[in-house]
């Protein structure tokens, strides 16, 4: 059996839980009040929906086909994305494209370095490795991600 192809659960404390919320709940709002969020980002928005997504992307086919012009849509799934978010890239953009520094960047950077995992499987223990991609999914973690690492 390959071990390497399990994926690891994160037993991450109430605690952390707790604190991970309060930085992505202030972080969120300091994107909003300094307009740096995609202007069309639906997710992780209040009163920004699928529905309100689609309800763009019909309105700009309705007004291209209204102008005789072909509409071409293409769908992604990224809902597997967060597995291969580069941590150094992440911190990059969050320092120079949101004008995160000091205590704060520190924080996210000793969140998303200096970690690593072990998959437990039938007894059996892989054998622990650094995680530089990806990592523990948490709610902190995938809303910045997508925000920061996607959508720029």
């Amino acid at each position: 059996m390959d071990m390497a192809n399990y994926r690891p659960v994160s037993n991450v404390t109430f605690v952390s839980k707790i604190i991970e919320r309060a930085v992505a709940k202030q972080l969120h709002q300091y994107l909003t009040d300094n307009e740096l969020l995609p202007r069309y980002q639906s997710a992780y928005r209040r009163h920004h929906s699928t529905e309100t997504a689609m309800l763009r992307v019909l309105s700009d086919a309705f007004t291209a086909a209204d102008a005789n012009k072909v509409t071409l849509l293409g769908l992604l799934d990224l809902s597997a994305a967060f597995d291969c978010v580069d941590h150094q890239l992440l911190l990059q953009r969050l320092h120079r494209d949101f004008g995160l520094s000091d205590t704060v960047l520190g924080w996210i950077t000793s969140f998303v370095t200096g970690r690593s995992q072990q998959v437990a499987y039938k007894g059996q223990l892989s054998k622990t490795q650094l995680v530089q991609y990806g990592g523990r999914t948490s709610r902190f973690r995938s809303w910045t991600c997508t925000v920061c690492y996607v959508y720029c």
